[in-house]
């Protein structure tokens, strides 16, 4: 038997009640590693005493596998309707396929609960939903928000939240992420389809030689070896950044929807296992994919979705033995986008997630390591390699650019900046930069960094490039 922790308790509780008080569709959200699969099984089980009869649906044979394996560790005896599988299906509790129940017979249910709820506004759910329109609704889901932005008020009529993302880092139920944000992407101009950028103009500004490139450059510097998971903005593209990390005699392969299902299995085992060490993927794993041992997460698709980020980093936020942290690199913007992950945001069923006023954060990069932290927790300086943070800094909220008055202190800033720029330019070796580095307090992979980008700067303007590296 599993024990459950005090905010699990907390949730069934504050379920329960509103169940009590005539709520019969009641969403609940938890954040990636709140354990709501372990919630729907505390309440399968109470269903059970009380002889009611449950499915839980999800639409992912991952899903299903470990959902089936959570109920196992309950002692709760069930059956599994997806197609192919060999459990019996003739227990009171099921867990079921979204595909495969709406082509079969239904048996009868009391209690439906809908992992990754936040899909359930297609015609297959709204099928089930009609079918079962006596029963007791609960919809589990981390971002209670449709893909579209749209909310889940047609479904639902109440809204439960679990526990905030920063109680789970601080008790140590997911891992605190370091973001990197070495590149934002231009989409004033990319037109927007059903809420979103257009995926083909969004793969054409993004999938492009130098981008590629310096996706790996800066992974070698703020995330080298690290087990990662890509999120491109297109099939060819993630094909482009493997063929980028192979180039740089880094391990990686690419997974896509079309991808055969065997191919897939054996593919994802195989980067599980350490085979590689990069898995690219298009239109895959936004949800679903536990790998706990994940701690790299490269954000390459520009998306209006705060669903589609939210849940794509938290693939590389659940603890593991191997890890202490994880690294966002954020190569779309969805930083300056949607914020923060771990900032505090309160769910609505209109589909908005408003942020808490007194926990918003300013999104500030570093100009030396491209480290992306909050001035609000790090006023002074970058929490990655120690450059003072100007106390006057321009810093960009989400959504929001504002002019800013040039002061005598902000001058000074500037000139100040100007200074460390005429000092790295006098840099003309790795040596230099390291030397220079080392004045300034920075760790050693800055020298590296700035000694790449000088030789690619020299490259990309037609002068001579040393062919090794200084000693």
């Amino acid at each position: 038997m599993i024990e459950l922790r005090p905010y699990q308790h907390n949730a069934i509780e504050n379920l329960r009640r509103a169940i009590a008080n005539g709520n019969r569709r009641v969403l609940l959200q938890a954040a990636t590693g709140a354990g709501k699969t372990i919630v729907a099984c505390e309440m399968i089980r109470l269903a059970m005493m009380k002889s009611k009869r449950v499915i839980f649906i999800a639409h992912r044979k991952e899903i299903i596998t470990q959902t089936s394996g959570k109920l196992d560790a309950f002692g709760i005896n069930h059956g599994v309707i997806m197609a192919n599988h060999a459990r019996v299906n003739n227990h009171a509790v099921q867990v079921a396929s979204i595909q495969t129940l709406t082509r079969r017979d239904k048996p009868p249910a009391d209690l439906i609960i809908i992992d990754e709820t936040h899909l359930a506004c297609s015609a297959s759910f709204k099928q089930i939903l009609k079918h079962y329109h006596n029963a007791t609704v609960i919809g589990l889901t981390a971002t209670p928000t449709r893909l579209d932005g749209k909310g889940l008020g047609e479904i639902y009529s109440d809204i439960i939240q679990v526990v905030p993302m920063a109680q789970l880092i601080e008790e140590g139920h997911l891992v605190k992420p370091r973001v990197f944000a070495p590149f934002t992407p231009d989409m004033k101009n990319v037109r927007k389809s059903k809420g979103d950028y257009d995926a083909i103009q969004t793969a054409n500004l993004m999938d492009r030689k130098e981008i590629t490139a310096n996706i790996v450059k800066h992974w070698a510097t703020s995330a080298a070896n690290r087990k990662t998971i890509v999120f491109a903005s297109s099939v060819e593209h993630s094909k482009n950044i493997v063929a980028e990390f192979e180039a740089a005699n880094i391990s990686a392969k690419h997974l896509d929807a079309n991808t055969p299902a065997d191919l897939r299995d054996r593919t994802l085992n195989e980067w599980r296992e350490g085979h590689f060490t990069v898995l690219s993927n298009m239109g895959l794993f936004i949800e679903g994919l536990d790998v706990p041992a994940a701690a790299c997460c490269i954000l390459a698709r520009p998306t209006k979705s705060l669903t589609i980020y939210l849940q794509a980093v938290g693939r590389v936020m659940r603890p593991h033995e191997t890890k202490t942290d994880c690294v966002i690199l954020d190569c779309a913007g969805l930083t300056y986008e949607h914020g923060f992950v771990d900032d505090a945001r309160e769910w609505t069923l209109d589909g908005k997630a408003k942020k808490q006023r007194e926990e918003i954060s300013a999104v500030h990069i570093c100009d030396e390591c491209f480290a992306a932290y909050s001035k609000a927790q790090h006023s002074d300086e970058c929490p990655e390699c120690g450059t003072k943070t100007p106390v006057e800094a321009k810093i960009i909220e989400q959504a929001e650019v504002d002019m800013v008055e040039l002061t005598p202190s902000i001058v000074e800033q500037l000139r100040a900046k100007r200074m460390k720029f005429l000092e790295q330019s006098k840099c003309k070796t790795l040596e230099d930069f390291k030397e220079l580095g080392k004045l300034r307090g920075y760790k050693s992979g800055w020298a590296y960094l700035k000694w790449n980008e000088r030789k690619a700067w020299l490259e990309a303007n037609g002068y001579p490039v040393p062919t090794e590296q200084p000693k």
